[in-house]
């Protein structure tokens, strides 16, 4: 086996030689995907490295970038297409440059304490309705108390009525207009008589 650095060297020199390569063969459309892609996948390793650790991978970017830029007027492909994959490289050479990363790193910064700052605003109004609800619970069982007093009142009331009722029947009212009638017609005869 070799050493690691004798490894990097040799595969450093294989992609050189086979981008020459590339560079006098004409590159299909497919070539060209398949090439983006990779300088893409090469700019998303060097975000998550962070930028400072290869000033030679950034210039390779750039150059990788500029020669997709330079063949795409040699790909027959319609004037949309070409647009289309103009604005796709111009995108990945923003992206892959420190100070769009650093004030989009500023960015997500800000909003996580702006989202902070409103967790917190979230975290205040449910406690407050917490408590509010706990106000409405004791209300509600207070409410829920005064309700049985109130039926067990409504109750009392309702024995003693039907209680009246037995006690002040009809048939004793009957009895006594019967028995004043009798009177009546008999103090009407011997006041005649």
């Amino acid at each position: 086996p070799f050493p690691f650095e004798t490894y990097r060297n040799s595969l450093h020199l294989f992609t050189t030689i086979t981008r020459i390569i590339k560079l006098f063969s004409t590159m299909s459309a497919a070539d060209w995907d398949n090439e983006y892609a990779r300088l893409a996948r090469a700019a998303s390793q060097m975000r998550t490295r962070g930028f400072s650790s290869d000033v030679q991978s950034k210039q390779a970017l750039q150059a990788g970038l500029a020669r997709l830029d330079s063949e795409l007027t040699h790909l027959p492909l319609t004037a949309q297409e070409v647009d289309r994959r103009r604005r796709l490289i111009q995108h990945l050479q923003q992206s892959s440059t420190p100070s769009n990363i650093q004030s989009a790193m500023q960015q997500q910064d800000d909003m996580i304490d702006e989202l902070a700052v409103g967790v917190g605003r979230l975290k205040q109004q449910t406690h407050m309705i917490g408590e509010e609800a706990n106000a409405h619970v004791n209300l509600l069982q207070g409410m829920e108390e005064h309700i049985d007093v109130a039926q067990d009142g409504l109750d009392m009331e309702t024995r003693r009525a039907v209680q009246l009722k037995e006690k002040s029947s009809l048939w004793k009212l009957y009895m006594i207009i019967a028995g004043l009638t009798i009177l009546l017609v008999l103090l009407i005869l011997t006041g005649l008589s």
